[in-house]
């Protein structure tokens, strides 16, 4: 007998662990960049529209070839990189220091950019042991048009020598509760490069932008549409995307459900697959004047955006998706509007 065998675990821990998680988001979301100021700016915005890349493409752009490979997907994401990579190799120089865009993978919800940083001096570095030893922060942002863009991570290859840089970052788009566009346009804009002290945020190094990339994007995964129009007990789930890199589900509610003078209040609608139990889901603990969703008529309207970790819509079988509108008030599941989506098997686009 160890020391820990007398222990009690939670049993809601997953449940906790979950909120947690959900809560980090939240305040990454809401962190500002504290430590440098950047001046108001005309940006010159360079345009491009974005076409599908095939793998005699990829080996003509200098550093792509193999870098979706080598990221952080899924394997069968990570199977389909060459067939929905689409090439840009669209570059903004400033001051001597060029970032290049050089790969999109988009699904309608989900956006994986790669990218190339090179200096023709050497590139801020952190060589002290720390969180972000080896890494440089870019203070990026993503503004979609009719949406909204959330980053949610990113993979690095680093650093290639001292003056190339090569990783990806990863952003949920959602569209006010409406299905995804045919055509996405969206700014990319990185206001500052830089490197932070060992364990801390104090910015040490710094490279200043604006690298801004104007992008018009046409999603070009398999997809499945489901279009669902079920209401109970005032909420709706109006329809289901399904995707190789995505499950986003579309929503209506009453604003009641996030408004509440209680401060106790944790409404959360969560996501559960056939053989898992919360595999994705959203918290509002948010202000109720968020633009990540639209509010119409005393009506909420959003999409919830989740991983496809179980390959969803790929295999030959019944599969459903459980909607679970929770309001967690009493911290029970008590209180609970329920729906059960089935999913069509064949991976046609919709």
């Amino acid at each position: 007998m160890t020391k820990f065998d007398g222990i009690e675990i939670p049993h809601n821990i997953k449940e906790e662990t979950r909120k947690t998680i959900e809560k980090g988001k939240l305040l990454k979301r809401k962190k500002t960049f504290k430590h440098i100021k950047v001046a108001s700016i005309i940006f010159l915005l360079i345009g491009v529209s974005v076409t599908t890349l095939n793998p005699s493409l990829a080996n003509e752009i200098p550093n792509l070839d193999g870098l979706f490979e080598n990221m952080s997907f899924t394997m069968k994401e990570k199977d389909k990189y060459t067939t929905y990579a689409q090439g840009v190799n669209l570059t903004k120089t400033v001051n001597g220091v060029s970032v290049t865009i050089n790969e999109i993978v988009c699904d309608g919800h989900k956006i994986y950019f790669t990218y190339t940083i090179k200096s023709k001096n050497k590139l801020p570095r952190q060589r002290e042991e720390g969180f972000s030893k080896d890494r440089l922060i870019l203070d990026m942002k993503v503004n979609v048009k009719n949406g909204t863009a959330t980053e949610v991570g990113g993979s690095t290859k680093g650093y290639l020598d001292d003056y190339t840089y090569e990783g990806m970052t990863t952003y949920d788009l959602t569209f006010k509760g409406k299905k995804a566009p045919k055509v996405i346009n969206l700014n990319l804009l990185i206001n500052n490069i830089y490197t932070n002290k060992p364990d801390s945020e104090t910015v040490s190094e710094n490279i200043e932008g604006p690298f801004n990339f104007k992008l018009k994007v046409s999603p070009n995964t398999w997809s499945k549409v489901i279009n669902v129009n079920e209401t109970k007990n005032g909420f709706t789930v109006d329809s289901l995307e399904v995707s190789p890199y995505s499950v986003t589900v579309n929503v209506r509610f009453p604003k009641e459900f996030i408004l509440d003078n209680d401060k106790f209040k944790d409404p959360y609608i969560k996501l559960e697959y056939m053989y898992a139990s919360g595999f994705g889901g959203k918290s509002y603990e948010d202000d109720i004047n968020t633009k990540e969703y639209k509010i119409k008529n005393g009506m909420v309207y959003d999409s919830i955006v989740t991983d496809n970790h179980y390959g969803i819509g790929y295999y030959n079988t019944t599969q459903y998706i459980i909607v679970k509108f929770l309001d967690l008030k009493d911290k029970s599941e008590d209180n609970v509007t329920e729906f059960k989506v089935y999913i069509n098997n064949d991976n046609t686009n919709n």
